[in-house]
């Protein structure tokens, strides 16, 4: 038997075997399948059935959807077909005003500082956003910018004042 040299018989160690692929979990492939199959329907579409078919046919259509969230969409529907809001809907505030909230949520750039400068709950800002078909905007939480949006607030409380 011969005597190995620790310099000349030397040889690296084998390279690693790849780890095996990773399996994808089956909740999470539904999940994804649910949500490539389950597309979100466009607002006027629900519309157009919930008036012509009704809230259950709506609903039934898109069954994986919440009642709640179809009657939203109802409600967006309504106002980008329509242009009004419901009948049914009370709230303390007129059309005028209520573009006025909407006005001042795109001016100030959230929709807290819309709810403080009209005097109103964010709820109702969110909801007249929502029929209206607005996308909420969205404030920075960064303290500088926070500042600035109070002063933004004041300023158009004062002009809304006077």
């Amino acid at each position: 038997m011969r005597q190995l040299d620790l310099f000349r018989d030397w040889r690296p160690p084998p390279a690693p075997l790849p780890a095996p692929p990773r399996t994808v979990r089956r909740d999470e492939a539904e999940r994804a399948m649910d949500v490539a199959l389950h597309v979100s329907p466009d607002p006027r579409k629900v519309y157009q059935i919930a008036v012509s078919h009704g809230f259950e046919a709506a609903a039934g259509r898109w069954y994986w959807l919440a009642r709640g969230t179809v009657g939203r969409l109802i409600s967006q529907g309504r106002a980008l077909e329509v242009g009004a809001r419901s009948a049914k809907a009370r709230r303390p505030l007129d059309d005028a005003q209520e573009r006025a909230v909407v006005a001042a949520a795109l001016e100030l750039g959230g929709v807290a500082y819309a709810a403080q400068a009209c005097g109103v709950s964010e709820s109702i800002v969110r909801t007249i956003l929502r029929e209206r078909g607005v996308d909420y905007p969205r404030a920075s939480g960064r303290r500088q910018d926070a500042a600035a949006a109070r002063v933004r607030v004041a300023e158009y409380m004062a002009r809304r004042a006077a």
